[in-house]
């Protein structure tokens, strides 16, 4: 198996991650701003994207 596949995140992990609810993840779903997709009623979230998305506009605090 491809050591470099993550696994897909779940709205809790990714709530967690970005320090929001998951009831806010999920509003960003519905929004259509968060790259995701589905395995039954499931919402999973790839990794590997979601890091690179949620963090694209950060900008490093000594930046000016």
């Amino acid at each position: 198996m491809n050591e470099n596949i993550q696994r897909p995140m779940t709205a809790k992990e990714v709530s967690e991650l970005v320090g929001v609810t998951p009831q806010q993840i999920y509003m960003q779903v519905k929004l259509g701003k968060l790259p995701h997709f589905r395995v039954g009623n499931a919402i999973r979230f790839p990794a590997n994207i979601i890091e690179t998305h949620l963090f694209r506009d950060c900008k490093n605090e000594n930046e000016v």
